[in-house]
């Protein structure tokens, strides 16, 4: 189920939030502030009521939704290898935890936004038609087969050479991280669309966004030091750079953002890292 799907399916006129006015402040309203957002970004019943606060007002609980999700997978994944599971196929559970947890909509996002940038001399009409088209095309089943192979190779490959808890740790730190990089496009660019989910979201405020970053960056760190120092020091910025990249490719073929492309950047930023990771724990051997 697309993002945009997820938003429009909802009996709220606004489903995120954005005619709410108050930022979360207390320790209470964050905790419902991070409910909103787990609630949207998985498939949880956590309840449909009305959201109190504006989607851009709640982006430092996303990075902590990820972790959550990042934890539930790398527990299945430790949990797969006690039971015996090769480290491979353990990859495969972990990673499956995760898409179930979501379902799918980040997949969603990157198989959608590949279709649609994919098209040669397409012109941005016809690329937004195709981001609302829930048809798969080549471009997007190609890279949902890369990036599955991708990430499971990866996780494999740091399983096997710095053991479950690493892997574990791994996930944790790349779910956090990459959904912290969604506030990246957000702030520095601006909606492809006037309905859907990108003009539903609002604009954040600068320091909303620099919270985000660091509490998604704090994470990774404080997760990978154990797993790998380099990786730990390069994944911040690294997620930065990536989630600028698919901002400046969507403001050139799209002119901004659209629920899709945020889906497309958090799996790009959610691969890159863990081939980092694994590439790291790998070196010299």
């Amino acid at each position: 189920m697309s993002y945009n799907h997820r938003t429009m399916a909802s009996e709220n006129p606004d489903p995120l939030g954005q005619d709410a006015r108050a930022a979360p402040r207390t320790p209470e309203e964050w905790l419902q502030a991070l409910g909103e957002a787990a609630a949207f970004f998985t498939c949880l019943p956590l309840g449909s009521r009305t959201p109190r606060f504006r989607a851009v007002d709640t982006l430092p609980a996303w990075p902590v939704v990820g972790l959550a999700i990042g934890l539930a997978a790398g527990i299945d994944l430790a949990i797969a290898r006690w039971l015996g599971a090769a480290p491979w196929l353990a990859a495969v559970v972990g990673l499956l935890t995760a898409v179930v947890l979501t379902g799918a909509l980040h997949e969603d996002g990157l198989a959608d936004t590949t279709d649609a940038f994919g098209v040669a001399n397409a012109d941005r009409t016809r690329r937004l038609e195709i981001l609302r088209d829930s048809r798969i095309g080549t471009y997007g089943a190609l890279a949902l087969m890369f990036s599955l192979l991708l990430r499971v190779a990866a996780l494999t490959q740091i399983t096997v050479v710095a053991g479950t808890g690493a892997g574990l740790l791994a996930l944790a730190a790349t779910h956090a991280l990459s959904r912290a990089a969604m506030a990246w496009p957000i702030n520095g660019s601006k909606p492809a669309r006037s309905d859907g989910l990108g003009a539903a979201l609002g604009s954040p405020q600068a320091a909303i966004v620099g919270w985000t970053l660091a509490i998604g960056g704090g994470i990774a760190f404080v997760a990978l030091l154990a797993v790998a120092p380099l990786a730990a020091l390069l994944a911040p910025p690294l997620a930065v750079a990536m989630a600028a990249g698919v901002t400046s490719v969507a403001r050139d073929k799209i002119g901004g953002y659209t629920g899709d492309t945020l889906g497309a950047t958090q799996q790009v930023v959610e691969i890159t890292v863990l081939v980092l990771v694994a590439l790291c724990v790998g070196g010299g051997r």
